[in-house]
């Protein structure tokens, strides 16, 4: 009799009967931290192996309220920044015995589709670094009583835990830097789509030049990456070389923004930077210091917001009833090679 190649699938049953213990001693061999002899968790796993038993970890969520799946949307992923924040994120919630689904959003309404989704696999709570999630979402968050954690989202309500950078030192952070270095006519690149976190910064920025009367431009672009980066720098250049009431200095939003716009002027344009233009980035990405850019910018650490909002959500499940927490990180100039000044004053 050969096999049935559709035969049923492997139940905890099976590894119960095969290792001559209970259905929850099985249980409790899958569970970290269960009270479980060492001895009667490797026969349990003994078992499991040789009948190539894997947990159900769908079904498990059925017999409690909530699984050990945690839920990450994320927008952006092609920028560098946000893929390292997701990265950190992912491993610290592994490290912890969850088990992240990614899910990624470039709007709200996305960012509510997806997030409906995620109640459906019983998720023990949500970190979102996308678009702002829409109120309905976070009241049915509170409804369920899953954690849901915003990063650089500006949103604060009694409910639901932010990381957040300091947006306001970050705008005048760029202006330093470039006044610092001798720049007198800034200029902001941002995108168009408003963003608490990215065009955040560009507002602070023009705010401050404002504030210390100096004279400031805007562009805008229709991204925040290397391409639109390049698109902008066009116009850049045409105010660059306006002579003497030209621009001279530039404040990028992102680095792969500012990536672009010094591709393009320096090779389309033979713009000089920073003798012609001096240019400062936001973020800090690894590009920045690669030889080809050198990019002076402000650095946003990405390692520790994603382990703040993992232990942030972490605190949510183990005490639901904490008062949410808004926590705001601080940022750091990075003094490089697109700033005359190539070190902190």
């Amino acid at each position: 009799m050969t096999d049935d190649p559709l035969k049923r699938r492997v139940t905890s049953f099976d590894v119960a009967r095969l290792a001559g213990v209970s259905r929850s001693a099985v249980s409790r061999a899958f569970s970290k931290d269960a009270v479980i002899s060492d001895a009667t968790r490797q026969k349990v796993l003994e078992a499991a192996s040789s009948l190539g038993y894997r947990v159900n970890f769908m079904a498990r969520s059925l017999q409690t309220r909530h699984s050990n799946l945690v839920g990450i949307v994320a927008s952006a992923l092609d920028s560098p920044f946000r893929s390292r924040q997701v990265k950190i994120a992912a491993r610290e919630f592994l490290q912890r015995g969850f088990r992240p689904i990614l899910m990624t959003a470039e709007t709200e309404d996305e960012v509510e589709k997806l997030s409906e989704i995620l109640f459906n696999y019983n998720v023990a709570g949500i970190l979102i670094t996308s678009a702002t999630p829409p109120s309905t979402i976070i009241a049915e968050c509170s409804r369920l009583s899953i954690p849901i954690v915003l990063v650089n989202r500006g949103l604060e309500m009694d409910d639901v835990d932010t990381i957040q950078i300091d947006i306001e030192q970050s705008g005048r952070l760029a202006f330093e830097m470039l006044t610092s270095s001798g720049a007198r006519r800034l200029a902001a690149l941002q995108p168009i789509a408003p963003s608490y976190s990215v065009t955040g910064r560009a507002k602070y920025f023009i705010q401050t030049c404002e504030q210390e009367n100096i004279p400031v431009q805007q562009f805008f672009t229709d991204g925040q990456d290397f391409a639109a980066g390049r698109r902008a720098a066009h116009t850049i250049a045409e105010s660059v070389l306006a002579g003497d009431a030209g621009l001279d200095g530039l404040f990028c939003a992102t680095d792969t923004l500012a990536f672009g716009v010094l591709d393009t002027l320096r090779h389309d344009y033979g713009i000089a930077v920073p003798g012609q233009l001096q240019i400062v980035g936001f973020d800090d990405v690894e590009q920045a210091s690669w030889g080809s850019y050198q990019l002076s910018t402000i650095r946003q650490d990405a390692e520790k917001q994603s382990v703040a909002a993992v232990e942030m959500m972490l605190n949510r499940i183990k005490n639901p009833n904490l008062k949410a927490r808004n926590i705001i990180h601080s940022v750091t100039p990075v003094y490089r090679k697109t700033t005359r000044t190539s070190h902190g004053v």
